[in-house]
């Protein structure tokens, strides 16, 4: 291009021809220099006031500059001096719709392509009109008939594909991004689409990476960072969302989607009172944000603001009353004060608002099981790596995942952890069942649990997750362990086959622990009464988690020692209950976090466990130990701490729930559960 420029203004040096100063203009126009352009066209207007051409190029460098209502005369004057000029109808064209002037747009498309019929980017133009007024079957067709002219058209294809995803043909709709960007692999916004529609079917795995592809060709789009900030809060990558979110700010200030998606990052790594300033700034900008009305309804409520997170609900829902996120939000606050019918209403019209709602299914699923509804249950838990964020992440396999048509058919089954050491051990009571049945399978467990379930069971072939990868090769089929539940426990009466015991301590070190503990005329019951989870988690926390005080009577006992079997940093709440007389026995050489063999020997050891709901409960279950899990006023932490007609937990026989509507406080519970201590 540049050596053409070089030739015409040599040509134009020498002669000052008319024809060479506009074909100059057309080439400089063509490199972006349209004011420059602009100069040359009115140099050969001079003596080419009556050049159709002219008049429509000098038209498309005004409207280029925003000078729409000269552009419109230059175009008016080109056809009226010669009206089958194709090329001035369709500049006609984009500058009356450049100026909103759809009906005299599209008359003046179909001018030109009266006059050029197989014009693609005429067909296209069309197309962009229609798309613009909400005309998808018209733009469809338009970018059909265009591509039919010129099969390459990346563009085309890339709009069309947006079409008809939003008709929901997704599959037609990917055939056409796909083509886009092999056609044209610069073409940054088929890269961005492509990855939104993907994230948008589930797909985020494979989003993210066109994603970041798009926003490496356009660096500074405030949509494409946006948008990966999106997927990566998909796949819980929350530090990278909220970076994202940060910089579309930064590139684009006014940015209200932007800012309240920094809200969800942010609260989501636990950063609440940031979370929040975000999502009353976006609804100070724009009030009726119904969005922003329920994000900060939700960290209301994380924050113990029931009435304040209330309002928020009943403001999203008075903006949309079909928002499904604000529905399911209300749904999951009625449930936490024990209206669960009512929830479960609001779950499923929280799904019907928006059937691809994988939170309200995952509730709702929550809920059934509560209810002992086991099939339904874990039918709708499966969707629980589809929620945003994931509650829990899918690993990739290029191996089929094990269903109940697999079961007898001699598969040999990956069994991958899944989520935290105690859904690993309560869910691993099925695994003698799968056994029983003739299964066989590899199991991955955290690697601190591995020399017990070894120990335990020496024919299965147990790794940790540094090992896992390749025991996996030997296998045919995958499993999440909490997906083994609707295979082998979709009935109550199915839970009959839990076994008394799953896991067995060191006999040698419980022996000795049992020995250092021992006291005529004590029992050794071990405690634990704090969970601590994710920053973002803390009303989570709060509910499972007593105060060390509140066991300060039983501690006073002749008859008992309690044992610290608490993880974590707990020190200034041991140096408080100690100081107001509170009595607590510890091993102090056992690492209760990271030696878990030492902590089940621990547990051993003890004559009973009383716990909140932690891992604790957890420990004493798999050891067949007795134990008590105590939680306030009937609401239970989770869905396998329901207790059944007897008061005992379904998965683990030797553990009894203590609650009631009635036991509201923690020196309530504590009090419940002396009496039963002693019975």
């Amino acid at each position: 291009m540049a050596d053409a420029e070089n030739v015409l203004r040599e040509v134009v040096s020498a002669s000052a021809r008319p024809e060479a100063i506009e074909l100059l203009g057309g080439a400089v126009a063509a490199q972006g220099r349209v004011e420059e352009a602009l100069e040359l066209y009115d140099r050969a207007m001079a003596s080419r006031a009556g050049s159709p051409s002219l008049r429509t190029n000098r038209a498309r460098a005004l409207m280029a500059l925003g000078r729409l209502d000269e552009a419109l005369q230059e175009a008016l004057e080109a056809v009226r001096i010669k009206p089958d000029l194709h090329p001035a109808w369709n500049q006609l064209a984009g500058i009356h719709a450049a100026r909103g002037e759809a009906a005299q747009a599209e008359r003046a498309y179909r001018r030109a392509l009266s006059l050029k019929p197989d014009h693609a980017d005429t067909h296209y133009n069309l197309a962009l009109l229609f798309q613009s007024q909400g005309r998808s079957e018209e733009a469809i067709a338009s970018y059909r008939k265009a591509l039919q002219m010129r099969p390459d058209f990346a563009p085309a294809h890339n709009n069309v594909a947006n079409e008809l995803y939003l008709q929901g043909r997704v599959d037609e709709a990917f055939v056409h991004y796909d083509r886009a960007i092999r056609l044209d692999p610069q073409l940054a916004d088929a890269w961005s689409n492509y990855g939104n529609a993907l994230r948008e079917a589930g797909r985020v795995e494979q989003a993210i990476p066109l994603l970041e592809r798009a926003l490496a060709l356009k660096p500074g789009s405030a949509p494409v960072q946006n948008n990966l900030g999106i997927a990566y809060f998909a796949r819980n990558r929350l530090a990278e969302a909220a970076e994202c979110h940060r910089r579309a700010l930064e590139a684009q200030p006014g940015f209200l989607e932007a800012r309240n998606n920094l809200g969800n990052a942010l609260a989501a790594l636990g950063r609440g009172d940031e979370a929040i300033a975000c999502y009353e700034a976006v609804i100070a900008a724009k009030p009726d944000h119904a969005d922003a009305h329920s994000n900060l309804g939700l960290q209301l409520q994380e924050r113990g603001d029931i009435e304040g997170a209330m309002r928020s609900y009943e403001r999203a829902l008075a903006l949309e009353p079909a928002h499904a996120d604000a529905i399911n939000n209300l749904g999951y606050l009625l449930q936490e004060q024990g209206r669960q019918d009512d929830a479960m209403a609001l779950y499923r019209r929280a799904m019907q608002a928006n059937p691809r709602s994988a939170r309200a299914a995952y509730n709702l699923g929550l809920a059934h099981l509560a209810r002992f509804e086991f099939e339904e249950g874990w039918r709708l838990c499966e969707l629980r790596y589809h929620t945003t964020p994931p509650v829990a992440v899918l690993r990739p396999f290029r191996i089929a995942p094990f269903t109940a048509a697999d079961l007898g058919q001699g598969r040999r089954i990956a069994i991958w952890r899944e989520q935290g050491v105690g859904d690993q051990l309560i869910y691993s009571t099925l695994l003698p069942e799968l056994a029983t049945r003739g299964e066989r399978f590899v199991l991955e467990v955290d690697a601190r649990l591995v020399a017990a379930f070894r120990r335990a069971f020496p024919q299965w072939n147990v790794v940790s997750p540094d090992e896992s990868e390749t025991a996996f090769a030997e296998c045919d089929r995958h499993m999440a362990i909490a997906t083994l539940p609707g295979l082998l426990r979709n009935s109550r009466a199915r839970f009959e086959r839990q076994p008394a015991a799953l896991l067995a301590a060191d006999v040698a070190r419980s022996s000795e622990y049992r020995r250092r503990l021992a006291k005529p005329g004590k029992r050794v019951v071990g405690i634990s009464w704090r969970s601590f989870q994710p920053a973002a988690r803390g009303h989570v926390q709060r509910k499972k988690s007593a105060p060390l005080e509140a066991f300060k009577a039983l501690s006073l006992r002749d008859d008992m020692m309690l044992l610290d079997l608490q993880y974590g940093d707990t020190s200034a709440e041991r140096d408080a209950f100690a100081a107001g007389g509170g009595r607590l026995a510890r091993l102090e050489d056992l690492d209760l976090f990271h030696d878990l063999e030492g902590v089940l020997a621990a547990v051993a050891a003890c004559d009973a466990i009383l716990t909140t709901s932690n891992v604790t409960a957890h420990f004493a279950g798999v050891l067949g130990k007795p134990a008590l899990l105590v939680y306030l006023s009937g609401n239970p932490p989770f869905h396998y701490w329901v207790p059944d007609e007897e008061g005992r937990c379904l998965w683990y026989p030797s553990l009894r729930i203590v609650t009631a509507r009635e036991i509201d406080t923690w020196p309530k519970a504590l009090e419940r559960a002396g009496e039963l201590l002693d019975a």
